[in-house]
């Protein structure tokens, strides 16, 4: 029987090289394709009662082969919805999320993805909040994977609103591999449904 510090290994060299193979199977979506995922998906949160009552609506900044974000955050503008972006604090998964009024707010960050200058106004909670946390992959029982830090694990553990997490249809997978420190996401959208 393997010790309980091998088999955190193994779960973590298991897991991270199903995150290799997946960031290499979604830089294999056409650039087309990834634009009619992203607007069916962004209909598709704009459409559910989450995003509709949130009055805060929490964003990541979108990387080439992200999910773009950007018609999320358009639609709030035209709603006068408050958008934030997160800023890491750390290289420990510590971030927080400031307010952005417009892209002069950004700038690049800690990864070299665009984050919001510290002068932004902080978020603080309100009821109905609603966040869009990024995502490699996910199941139909609302686990995820992510890129590997924790940040939105730990946010989440201590944030009160609603998560949803956009995930393209053909990175859906039957299982995930998690442990105790991943947080489930409320809703899974995808360019075919909608996972509550």
């Amino acid at each position: 029987m393997l010790k309980k510090s091998e088999q955190l290994y193994r779960f973590i060299m298991d897991k991270n090289t199903l995150r290799k193979e997946l960031l290499l199977k979604r830089k294999e979506i056409a650039k087309e394709k990834k634009a009619i995922y992203d607007k069916e998906i962004s209909k598709k949160i704009i459409e559910t009662d989450a995003f509709k009552n949130a009055e805060q609506v929490l964003v990541f900044s979108s990387t080439e082969f992200e999910f773009d974000t950007g018609l999320i955050v358009h639609c709030c503008r035209l709603q006068n919805k408050k958008v934030f972006y997160p800023l890491c604090t750390d290289r420990n998964g510590n971030m927080e999320f400031l307010k952005v009024e417009n892209e002069r707010d950004l700038q690049l960050g800690m990864y070299n993805i665009s984050e919001p200058i510290s002068t932004c106004e902080k978020y603080i909670p309100h009821q109905n909040d609603l966040v869009i946390v990024p995502c490699l992959s996910a199941n139909k029982n609302k686990n995820r994977i992510g890129y590997g830090k924790g940040y939105y694990d730990r946010f989440l553990n201590s944030f009160d609103g609603v998560s949803i997490s956009p995930c393209y249809s053909e990175m859906i997978r039957s299982e995930i591999p998690t442990d105790e420190f991943d947080m489930k996401i409320n809703i899974i959208v995808t360019d075919k449904e909608v996972i509550r």
